[in-house]
């Protein structure tokens, strides 16, 4: 096979839309873009796969679909030949028509051609520039041209405030000396502030009057230098905060962690530094599943939001699943009985992730477990959130898996004891009945079932 069928070039990723076994992972797209019309406000998701599995192929062909149905809403006379010609691969598909709320402006950028450039930033604003050339006309153009070269202009003669050249040079270590010597806060922060505006300038001419929002696709980043992948991240977080902006990053988060780890040293927590970047974390779908964790984290509901990311990785949710099951999960972030770290408040943090996943994957074992079968248990009794949980309940002082076996004990008998019937299931264990009054009640309640299904 030669190696030019296998890149992901405009007319491949055409081409595959309409290929041989198409319709699942058309379906799948359609799915996924089905699901990025329900967010409201700016988002970053990771897109997670190892090397090789296509995650390349599979953002550019979201990329194409975006940009076809924006074009056929707000076709022009610069863009007629282009919307004909895109118009032969998805005739006739799953993705031939999508019923959308908003049209969407999507950027493609591969990190790994662009990280021997000194900032990134730069390089992504060029390709937004180059890109927007196809949606607006001249006079837009030009004036966005204008104040891409105002902030390269801003970037370059401040370059000695960052330590960073220009953008075909390279860094004077004595220019970075004498900066670090000479620098005036005030002034930086002024400077930080010009360059946020100009950003935004550039931004409202990208997303045009036919384009409500953005959807930019970073790839191959954890291909990029460390220096370089830890930059993007951080100046698309703060330069890119705008309602109208999606960022989908693919990345085999994997090998970035480790790298990371490498970069800054073995101590250092870089599973919790990518976090912090990311709201969704999905995961390349093979063939018609998605599967996403939820990144959200509470320091008083650490336990909810675990098990929420540990149920979305479990079942492999789709993208507008996790969507969906995150926005029942957030509902429970003002309820009082689940924001302690009582027995009875960590328990609910368990069970009503459980039943409100169960709710959307399966009304049998829902209906099974609210009725005392606990056999669900055994499914997931030796995931490490779980394990970890189980840990936190028994006596520090003993054994790691002594501790995780008396602790399985007292949680079962707070399940027994509510769901069971079970009323001799607490003694056993000696929990105080006062601690779980009502428990049932409330997992019913705050999980959104009014009643047992029988």
């Amino acid at each position: 096979m030669k190696r030019a069928t296998l890149e992901a070039t405009d007319e491949n990723v055409l081409k595959s839309i309409k290929g041989q076994n198409s319709t699942q992972r058309n379906l799948e797209i359609k799915d996924f873009i089905s699901a990025l019309d329900m967010i409201e406000g700016n988002m970053f998701i990771s897109l997670d796969a190892r090397w090789g599995e296509g995650k390349t192929f599979y953002v550019r062909q979201i990329e194409k679909t975006l940009e076809y149905q924006t074009m056929k809403k707000f076709s022009t006379e610069d863009t007629n030949d282009e919307l004909d010609r895109m118009k032969v691969h998805f005739t006739g598909t799953e993705l031939e028509d999508i019923d959308l709320e908003n049209s969407y402006f999507p950027i493609y950028y591969n990190a790994w051609l662009y990280d021997n450039h000194t900032d990134p930033l730069m390089s992504l604003l060029l390709v937004i520039s180059k890109k927007s050339k196809k949606y607006i006309d001249t006079t837009k153009t030009k004036k966005l041209s204008g104040r891409f070269g105002e902030l390269l202009s801003s970037f370059n003669a401040n370059a000695t405030f960052s330590g960073k050249a220009n953008i075909q040079g390279s860094i004077d270590g004595e220019k970075v000396v004498n900066a670090f010597k000479n620098k005036d806060i005030l002034e930086e922060t002024k400077i930080a502030e010009e360059i946020r505006e100009d950003v935004k300038q550039i931004l409202d001419e990208a997303i045009v009057e036919q384009a409500q929002k953005l959807v930019i696709f970073i790839d191959e980043l954890d291909r990029c230098k460390p220096s370089y992948a830890l930059e993007m991240l951080e100046r698309i977080k703060h330069y890119f905060d705008d309602d109208r902006i999606i960022f989908i990053v693919s990345v085999n988060k994997e090998q970035l962690t480790h790298t990371i780890s490498n970069y800054y040293g073995n101590g250092f927590d870089s599973t919790g530094y990518l976090n912090k970047f990311f709201d969704i974390e999905a995961y390349l779908p093979t063939l018609s599943i998605n599967n996403n964790e939820i990144n959200e984290y509470r320091s008083d509901q650490r336990w909810l939001n675990r098990f929420t990311n540990m149920l979305n990785k479990y079942y492999r949710l789709t993208l507008r699943d996790a969507l969906i099951y995150n926005q029942r999960i957030e509902s429970l972030s003002s309820i009082s009985e689940i924001n302690d770290y009582s027995l009875g408040s960590c328990c609910l943090s368990l069970f009503i992730p459980i039943i409100i996943a169960l709710d959307m994957k399966d009304a049998r074992i829902k209906t099974e477990f609210l009725n005392g079968n606990r056999e669900f248990f055994e499914e997931i009794n030796e995931l490490d959130e779980i394990r970890n949980f189980y840990g936190c309940f028994a006596d520090p002082n003993k054994e790691k898996e002594e501790r995780i076996a008396l602790g399985k004990e007292r949680i079962m008998a707070v399940y027994d004891y509510a769901f069971k019937n079970d009323t001799n299931a607490l003694n056993k264990v000696s929990i105080d009945i006062a601690e779980v009054r009502g428990f049932k009640e409330k997992c019913l309640k705050f999980s959104g079932q009014m009643r047992v299904d029988s």
